[in-house]
This record gives C-alpha cells, structure tokens and sequence, in this order.
C-alpha cells in the first residue's frame, strides 16, 4: 500500500490535500472573501451569552435574566450605568414607563434607584412572562407591572397618566392635584427607528407635551438616526460607540416647547 510521503517545513499544507478538497476550499475562500461568516451555532452562543445585572441601587449586583430572543437588543450594561448615572437622583419618587422594555432591565434598574413605580410594556409573551418572573424574584412586584401589548396603542393613555384632559374642567381631583414625573424610556429595537420612525417620534412628541414637571425622556438610537427629527429643542445627546443616548426634560409649561 502506497503512503504519501511526509510534508516537508515549506510546503503548503493545500499541495498535500486531493484536488477536489483543495480546489472546494479555495472556491469557498473566494465566494466569502471580504465577508466574516458567523455559523448559527456560534451565533446562538454569543446571543444567549450576554448576561445583564442590576448597575446600582438597592439591587445592585442582582441577575437580570435574558431570554436570548433575536429580536430583542439588550442594552450594554455600560451604556446602562452612563445612562443612570446622568438621570441620578431626579429618577427617585418618579413614575418609570418603559415602553418597549426587552429584558425589563431600564424598568427594574429604575426601581433599584428610587422610582416611585415602574410599568413595563413588552408584545413578545415570553420575554415579558420573564419579566414578571424576575419581578417576583426580586421582591419588586408591588412596584412594578407588566403589561403585556403593543407600545404605540398604550402609549397616549400612559404618559402623561392624570395630566388635563381636553377641556375637562373635573379632569384632576382638585387644583393642587399634581402628577408624579415620569421617566419615560424609548429605547426599542433600533430597526424600528427606520420602520416606525414617524410612529416613535410620535410617541415623544406626545411626551414632549404630556409628561409633568420634573419627567425626563430618554431615547436610545442608533448613531445614523437624524436626531434633528426629535420634537422638542435642548436634547442632551451622547454617544456611546454605535448608540446614541437623548436626554431631554419638558418645559415647566407643559406644550410650551413644541
């Protein structure tokens, strides 16, 4: 029986290969140069890989579970604490609204430092079943709930909860009945800033007038998004690599700033 003879040090390790697996390896390097492949299996990893935590406050350090779901983008932990670290302690004895909450993480970080309350709103029935769960688990759940359903619906009738009606002159309790601030999140899936841009800026024109004195309004964008389009004026944006953060408080009149 013949046997190939050993390579030498110089030779390259294709001359050593059959014809056909050289000649497949070589049109395989062609067809994907220029391009990185990522197998599926490597992809599932690095997704259900990401593990999130609780930045500051009286969670600090408590595990916020990941479903691993494709469609949702969990925020950076880093970007997190950036975020948390500008709203400081004007987030305490607010009412935190997430609007398209994911992991529930910005709705449960919100409570750690000193919301009042917290509502987060998730469509997909699984990450927010995981939500209520880690609710439950961490002892939250008088303080915060979660609503299972889509944003762009239930948005007008919470922001803003208990600001005037139109022309309602019984539309408060009384005359010194003031709303609690809110801090609203919209932070969706960053595709969404090119499918349902004029929906989302929608949602913030709608803060931008609603929210009481004392809220804060915080987008998160991808860096391409035209943040010029953004109701309003004195947006406070920062970015952090690929993301954008927007910061932005209403007028003391509410509408005063459109």
């Amino acid at each position: 029986m013949l046997q190939k003879p050993m390579p030498r040090k110089n030779d390259r390790v294709d001359d050593w290969q059959p014809d056909s697996t050289r000649d497949t390896r070589r049109l395989s390097k062609e067809l994907t140069k220029g391009k990185r492949i990522v197998s599926s299996k490597s992809r599932k990893r690095s997704v259900k890989g990401v593990k999130l935590r609780v930045i500051g406050g009286d969670l600090r350090g408590r595990p916020v579970p990941y479903h691993g779901d494709d469609l949702t983008r969990p925020m950076k932990d880093k970007t997190r604490e950036s975020l948390f670290n500008i709203l400081g302690k004007s987030i305490q004895g607010t009412a935190a609204l997430d609007l398209f909450a994911g992991t529930g993480a910005l709705a449960i970080e919100s409570i750690s430092r000193g919301a009042s309350s917290a509502v987060a709103i998730e469509m997909n029935t699984k990450a927010a079943e995981i939500i209520t769960k880690t609710t439950e688990d961490l002892a939250i759940d008088d303080r915060m709930r979660v609503i299972i359903g889509d944003a762009f619906r239930l948005a007008p009738s919470l922001i803003g909860i208990a600001a005037e009606a139109d022309g309602e002159e019984d539309a408060t309790p009384d005359d010194d009945f003031m709303p609690p601030p809110q801090t609203l999140f919209v932070c969706p899936p960053y595709a969404m800033w090119d499918t349902a841009a004029d929906r989302l800026l929608e949602i913030v024109r709608l803060a931008v007038d609603r929210c009481p004195i004392g809220s804060w309004i915080v987008i998160e964008t991808e860096k391409w998004f035209d943040t010029n389009r953004l109701p309003g004026s004195d947006w406070d944006l920062r970015q952090y690599g690929n993301t954008i953060l927007g910061f932005y408080r209403p007028a003391m009149v509410c509408g005063g700033d459109l």
